[in-house]
């Protein structure tokens, strides 16, 4: 291939993994995913890819993803940072670092022949991992991606899974008419007991509800949208009449069709993270709001089909300018924001339509009540919150029998540097509702260095690490420090990995969510 001899790629790190999920990720390199073992699912950026063994995957600088896996499984997997230098835009031999915004002509899943023995290669490189072969190991890995570059047109070779896969995308594309099992089988060349059997395994939800739940979500959107009637909308998404449609969509949703509607008439913009966890504890989804694969990955995965208008949720607030402008083209009948945005963004909204501002200084609670009431909601705000103490007690009962005298410390681990975790979620439901012990009670800010921890010695630790390229290869150099496996808590496996969504975001929803986060994570080591 003559393109090859304008590159130049230079592996950087290199690491195996096995998870059942691993959380979205911003790269700042390149990176190359190989998949040992195992089968699931890729969002890389928008797109859903479908992962199984011996499948590889190039990610480009500024790509986000994240993986998860089929039910009851994990995926073993190998991931290499490496840079690349084009000589296309310079003159002479001279090469120059490929950003973000350049191509390489790799990118995304390669459907790459069993013969080609690239497997075989990418384990003979990562057993040079510990060697000092810096030479050795970029010829290896040039080989690599020169035998990528010839393979890639190469026609993927079918499977069941792969079979299985298609058959959900042929739904996804006539879930409107009627589809029956015999077809779909049919399409997959199984018989229909053994694909209803397997796409249940696969997709962790039967056939019928998962039809359900895309028809459910077109419903949603024609309500908000249009001015069709149950009846027709029934008609529209394949269901006989509106009878039916209403029971799927209140065994679904909680509300009938017309509620629904009635919530949504009001184009309720959330402007922040935490005015759309507020939103959601009162059953009201945005009109607009900030979300994104990574940013809010629960927001988006579960809610982006009831949020028509997606604001930038780059970096908290970061496009600010570029949110204006979104909400001016689309209009909504009023804005629920925190108070403590600039008064440029302040002057910019009153221009758009009525504000609703409440006090970030305030406890959650206040906030949520707040806003219920400015909305006309409390009633829904009160039940909510009588429901949230309930399970915080149940939580609590159940966290106390098994980890009441495990003293935490919680940690943040950013580019190589350890900082305490002082988040208000962390302060206010973990210590708080849940009444954990805390193994440090000063107010430490800044770095905490491996030797201060080791005094400290905590029991458990919640770990949050940042899932960027630079901390994720400076964390695989932390964590082999000896006084760093000499804690308590690494040592008794008692180290539970949590994400900023949602022990960092400070809202109604995201604390009920923590509730249940941390319940399945202590569940996991007790059982």
């Amino acid at each position: 291939m003559d393109c090859w001899n304008h590159f130049m790629c230079q592996p950087k790190s290199m690491k195996k993994g096995r998870a059942g999920r691993v959380p979205a990720k911003l790269t700042n390199r390149f990176e190359l995913l190989v998949v040992m073992d195992g089968k699931g699912h890729m969002m890389l950026d928008h797109d859903s890819i479908l992962l199984h063994q011996q499948d590889i995957c190039v990610i480009h600088p500024s790509q986000v993803y994240e993986i998860d896996s089929s039910l009851d499984e994990s995926i073993d997997y190998m991931i290499f940072t490496f840079d690349v230098f084009s000589s296309f835009q310079t003159e002479g031999e001279s090469f120059q670092k490929l950003g973000s915004d350049e191509q390489f002509p790799l990118q995304g899943k390669l459907a790459i022949p069993s013969h080609s023995h690239i497997i075989e290669e990418v384990e003979i490189l990562y057993s040079s991992k510990n060697k000092e072969q810096a030479f050795y190991q970029r010829l290896l890995f040039e080989n690599i991606i020169h035998k990528l570059l010839q393979h890639q047109y190469a026609p993927p070779e079918k499977d069941s899974f792969t079979a299985i896969e298609e058959a959900r995308q042929y739904i996804d594309d006539h879930f409107n008419e009627q589809i029956s099992i015999e077809l779909l089988a049919e399409k997959a060349d199984l018989s229909p007991k053994y694909f209803s059997a397997l796409f249940k395994k696969e997709c962790g939800i039967s056939v019928s509800d998962y039809m359900t739940r895309l028809r459910v979500n077109e419903a949603k959107r024609m309500l908000v949208s249009g001015d069709e009637t149950v009846r027709q909308i029934a008609a529209q998404i394949g269901y006989s009449d509106e009878f039916y449609l209403s029971r799927k969509f209140k065994k679904t949703v909680g509300m009938a069709p017309s509620t629904y509607r009635q919530k949504r008439k009001r184009k309720v913009a959330a402007y922040d993270f935490s005015s759309i966890g507020h939103l959601l504890a009162l059953h009201i989804f945005p009109y607009a709001a900030p979300i994104h694969p990574k940013w809010t990955s629960f927001y988006y995965q579960t809610f982006r089909n009831d949020i028509p208008v997606h604001l930038s949720a780059f970096q908290i607030n970061k496009d600010w300018e570029t949110n204006i402008d979104r909400l001016i083209n689309n209009r909504p009948d009023i804005i629920v924001c925190k108070n403590s945005i600039t008064l440029e963004e302040k002057e910019r909204l009153s221009q758009i339509a009525p504000v609703l501002y409440y006090p970030e200084s305030a406890d959650w609670r206040e906030q949520l009540l707040y806003i219920a009431e400015q909305l006309g909601e409390l009633q829904e705000a009160e039940g909510w919150l009588h429901h949230y103490e309930h399970q915080v007690v149940m939580t609590r009962q159940q966290l106390h029998k098994h980890m009441g005298q495990t003293a935490f410390l919680p940690l943040r681990f950013f580019q190589g540097a350890m900082y305490i975790d002082h988040s208000r979620t962390i302060n206010e439901v973990f210590y708080g509702d849940l009444q954990m012990k805390a193994a440090f009670n000063g107010k430490k800010n800044g770095v905490i260095t491996i030797e201060e921890i080791s005094k400290i010695n905590p029991d458990g630790v919640l770990l949050n690490i940042c899932q960027e390229s630079q901390t994720l290869e400076s964390w695989n150099e932390y964590e082999e420090q000896p006084l760093w496996n000499s804690l308590e808590a690494v040592r008794l496996n008692r180290v539970y990995d949590i994400t900023s969504d949602p022990w960092r975001e400070y809202s109604a929803s995201a604390h009920e969510r923590v509730l249940r986060e941390t319940l399945t994570l202590m569940g996991k080591v007790q059982g």
